[in-house]
C-alpha cells in the first residue's frame, strides 16, 4: 500500500489502516493519518500465553521545534498554521511514513517485534536544519475494547537506568518498559484521546503521559523508542541471535538488525508461498485436464525450465494474502493456531481448521501440521474444542463443526503431503475415534440419529451445513484409511458416506423452494437460506448434483450473493467475504468452466480487490456493509484471517491462471461483472 500527500490531512488517511501482528496474539495498528479510528487501535497490544489481550501503548505525541518554531507532526499544515504533510506511506514490510514539516523531512517506521510483545518506533531525519524531536508516550492499561479513565493511582515512570523507563498503571495488564536514545523529562499528565469513528459509543478516554523524550536531530541522525511488556527484551533477543554477533551496542544498531531480520523473514515466507502456490495451481490445472493429482511432499525450488508460474508476485492476490495468512498464525502456550481475525485475535476452532487448506495451498506443510496437531491433542470424547478460555487456556466443547473441519483438514494435509506414515500412525487412530464417538453419541448431544443424520445440542437439531461436513468427514476417513493401507476400513467409510448422502437428500432437500432446509428440529424441517448450504456443493464429493445443484446455486446467487461476499440471510445488510470463495467453487463446479463462468469469476475477484483497498491494505475484513449505492464499507475486525484463507485457497486452486483467462479478465467490463445482489 502506497499513498501520497493527501493521506495525513484527508479523510482517506483517517480511514486507511495498517496492522501488524507478532505471532503471539499481540498487535500494533492504527490509521495512516495517526488518528484512533477504533478503540482497538494501539501501538502495542500484548497478550497472555493463552490469548488474553491488553492495550498498553495507545500512541505517541510527536513535535518538532527549533527556536520559536514548533510543529505537531500529527497536525496537518493549513494556511496560517505550520503543520506536517505526509509525502509518502508504505505498509510493506513495515509501516513507514515520509513526513515533511517546513524544511525538515523525516522518515518514521513502526516495527512490532515478531515473537515478542514489543514495538519499536524510529525516526530518521533525511534533510533540513537541526531540530529537536519530542516524543510523549500515551500509556494505557486496559482491555483492547475498553476505555481508560483518569485515575489518581497511576505510579508514573521510574527511570531504571539512563535510556530505560518503567511505567506502571493500575489495570489488568503488565507494566510497560521503554528504551530510548534521547533525554527523558518526567511529567504526570493525562491526555484526552478521541476515537473519531465510533459513532454512537463512548468516544473519549484518558491516556497517561509519564513525560517526554527528546533528541537533537540533524540529517542522517536517528531516534528510537522501544516499548515492551518484557523487561529483559534485549537479553532475550540476543539469546535468540536476532541482533547479530557481536550484539549491537546502541539502540539504533538494534533497530537496524531487527528491521533487517523482519524484511528477510517476510521475504522468505512470500518466496516459499509463491513457489508452493505455483506448484499447487499447476497441479490443479493438470487435475482438471485429467492428469493424476500426485502428492508433493517437498516443493521444488524452481519451476521447470521454460514454464511460467501460474500464480506470481504481481497477481495481486497470492503474495499479499499469503503475508496476511502468516500474520494470523499465533502461539497459544505450546500450540500453534490460526486466529479468526485481527487485531481482535479470537481463536475459534472451526475457523482455525477451516483455514488450514490455505496453508497447504501455499506449500506450508509444517505450520499446517502444527495447527492440526494442536487440535488433535485436545480431542475429548471425539470432540475438538470450539475455542479456548483466553484467561487460562481451558478448552471449550459443544459444537461438532470443529471436529469435522479437523477431519477435513487432516485428510487434506495427509493426501497433499503424501505422508502415509503420518496418516497411518497419527491421523487414523485419532480421527477414527472422532467418527466412532459421533456414531455412538458424545458430549454436547452430538450423535448419529436413527435416520442416519448427525444431530447436536439439547434440541437434537440436525443442521444442513454440519451434515454436509459430516458427509465430507466420512469420505475423508476413507481416504485416510486408504493412505494407511486399511482397504476394508476405506470401503466401510465409503459405504457409510453413500448411505448418509441418501438420507441427506431425502430429509434436507426442499423441492418447492429449490434449496435445502437450514435444519431439522424435532423431526420438522426449518426452512431458510444461508451461505453454509453451499457446502453441499463445494465439499468433495458434492451432495447435490444436476438440477438440484443448479437450483440451489441460482437461489443463493439471487438471495445472498454480492460482489463482496455472501449475506448470512436474505436481506441482511452485511456480507462475509469468505463465502465468496465457496460461491466461486460452486459456480465453476455446477456451471462448468466455460469462458463465461471463467470471466465472471475473474470479475468477482477484481471487484473484491477494489473493495479490499477500502480497509487495511492487502487484507479482507470480517464483513462488508453494503451501502444503498452498491458500494462496500469494511466492518468488524479489519482483517479476517478465515476470509483471507478461503479466498487465497480459491485463487490458487480454482481460478484459471492461463494466459487466456488473464487476457479475458483484462477485457472490457471484467472488473464490473457483478454477482447478483
Amino acid at each position: 500500500m502506497r499513498t501520497g500527500q493527501d493521506v495525513l490531512p484527508g479523510s482517506a488517511g483517517r480511514g486507511a489502516e495498517w496492522l501488524l501482528s507478532n505471532g503471539l496474539g499481540g498487535s500494533s495498528s492504527g490509521t495512516v493519518a495517526g488518528t484512533c479510528a477504533r478503540r482497538t487501535h494501539a501501538l502495542l497490544v500484548a497478550a497472555s500465553a493463552h490469548g488474553r489481550r491488553f492495550a498498553l501503548l495507545l500512541g505517541t505525541d510527536e513535535r518538532l521545534r527549533a527556536g520559536g518554531w514548533s510543529v505537531d507532526l500529527a497536525a496537518p499544515a493549513v494556511p496560517g498554521r505550520p503543520g506536517a504533510v505526509c509525502e509518502g506511506f508504505t505498509a510493506d514490510p513495515v509501516p513507514t511514513w515520509i513526513l515533511r514539516a517546513g524544511d525538515v523531512l523525516l522518515e518514521k517506521t513502526v516495527l512490532l517485534v515478531p515473537g515478542h510483545h514489543a514495538v519499536a518506533i524510529g525516526w530518521r531525519q533525511l534533510e533540513g536544519p537541526d531540530v529537536v524531536l519530542t516524543v510523549s508516550p500515551l500509556v494505557v492499561n486496559r482491555d483492547p475494547d475498553g476505555l481508560q479513565a483518569e485515575t489518581p493511582h497511576a505510579r508514573g515512570a521510574s527511570q531504571l537506568v539512563p535510556g530505560r523507563l518503567r511505567i506502571e498503571l493500575p489495570g489488568p495488564g503488565p507494566a510497560l518498559t521503554m528504551w530510548h536514545n534521547g533525554a527523558f523529562m518526567p511529567a504526570r499528565v493525562w491526555r484526552t484521546v478521541e476515537h473519531a469513528d465510533e459513532a454512537g459509543e463512548a468516544r473519549h478516554e484518558a491516556a497517561f503521559v509519564p513525560g517526554y523524550v527528546e533528541a537533537l536531530m540533524r540529517p542522517g541522525s536517528a531516534f528510537h523508542v522501544v516499548a515492551s511488556s518484557e523487561e529483559d527484551l534485549f537479553r532475550a533477543l540476543a539469546r535468540e541471535d536476532r541482533l547479530g554477533a557481536p550484539p549491537p551496542k546502541t539502540l539504533a544498531e538494534c533497530m537496524q538488525a531487527l528491521l533487517r531480520d523482519e524484511r528477510e523473514q517476510r521475504a522468505a515466507w512470500v518466496r516459499r508461498a509463491l513457489r508452493g502456490a505455483a506448484h499447487v495451481a499447476r497441479r490443479a490445472a493438470r487435475a482438471r485436464a485429467g492428469a493424476a493429482d500426485a502428492p508433493v511432499a517437498e516443493i521444488a525450488c524452481e519451476l521447470p525450465a521454460g514454464e511460467d508460474a501460474p500464480v506470481h508476485a504481481g497477481d495481486g492476490w497470492t503474495a499479499p494474502l499469503a503475508s496476511t495468512l502468516l500474520a494470523g498464525l499465533a502461539r497459544r502456550g505450546h500450540r500453534l493456531t490460526i486466529v479468526a481475525s485481527l487485531p481482535g485475535g479470537p481463536e475459534r476452532g472451526a475457523d482455525a481448521l477451516r483455514a488450514v487448506p490455505a496453508l497447504i495451498a501455499v506449500g506450508a506443510f509444517e505450520p499446517a501440521r502444527a495447527v492440526v496437531g494442536g487440535y488433535l491433542e485436545y480431542l475429548d470424547e471425539g470432540v475438538a474444542p470450539e475455542g479456548f478460555d483466553p484467561s487460562d487456556g481451558t478448552p471449550r466443547y459443544g459444537d461438532p463443526a470443529p471436529s469435522l473441519w479437523l477431519v477435513r483438514a487432516a485428510e487434506h494435509l495427509a493426501r497433499r503431503s503424501g505422508d502415509t506414515a503420518y496418516a497411518r500412525d497419527v491421523l487414523a487412530p485419532a480421527l477414527e475415534g472422532v467418527v466412532q464417538a459421533f456414531r455412538a453419541g458424545t458430549r454436547g448431544g452430538i450423535r448419529v440419529d436413527a435416520d442416519g443424520l448427525l444431530a447436536a445440542g439439547e434440541d437434537g437439531a440436525k443442521r444442513a451445513d454440519v451434515n454436509a461436513l459430516w458427509s465430507r468427514a466420512l469420505v475423508a476417513m476413507a481416504q485416510i484409511a486408504r493412505l494407511a493401507g486399511r482397504r476394508e476400513h476405506a470401503a466401510f467409510y465409503l459405504a457409510w458416506a453413500r448411505d448418509h448422502r441418501a438420507a441427506f437428500l431425502e430429509r434436507f432437500w426442499d423441492e418447492a423452494r429449490g434449496a435445502l432446509h437450514e435444519r431439522i428440529v424435532d423431526g420438522a424441517p426449518v426452512p431458510g437460506l444461508g451461505p453454509g448450504q453451499l457446502l453441499a456443493l463445494t465439499l468433495s464429493p458434492p451432495l447435490l448434483d444436476g438440477e438440484r445443484a443448479a437450483r440451489l446455486l441460482e437461489r443463493v446467487e439471487r438471495k445472498l450473493a454480492t460482489p463482496f461476499g455472501l449475506r448470512d440471510a436474505p436481506g441482511a445488510g452485511s456480507v462475509r467475504p469468505e463465502w465468496l470463495a465457496h460461491f466461486v467453487t460452486a459456480t465453476l463446479r455446477v456451471r462448468g468452466r466455460t469462458p463465461e463462468t471463467r470471466l465472471a469469476v475473474r470479475g468477482w475477484f477484481d471487484a473484491l480487490r477494489l473493495a479490499r483497498g477500502a480497509g487495511v491494505a492487502q487484507a479482507l475484513p470480517e464483513r462488508y456493509d453494503v451501502l444503498p449505492d452498491g458500494a462496500a464499507r469494511p466492518a468488524g475486525d479489519p482483517v479476517s484471517i478465515v476470509a483471507v484463507a478461503e479466498v487465497l485457497r480459491a485463487w490458487v486452486e480454482e481460478v484459471e491462471h492461463d494466459a487466456g483467462a488473464a487476457s479475458a479478465a483484462a477485457g472490457p467490463g471484467a472488473a464490473a461483472t457483478p454477482v447478483a445482489g
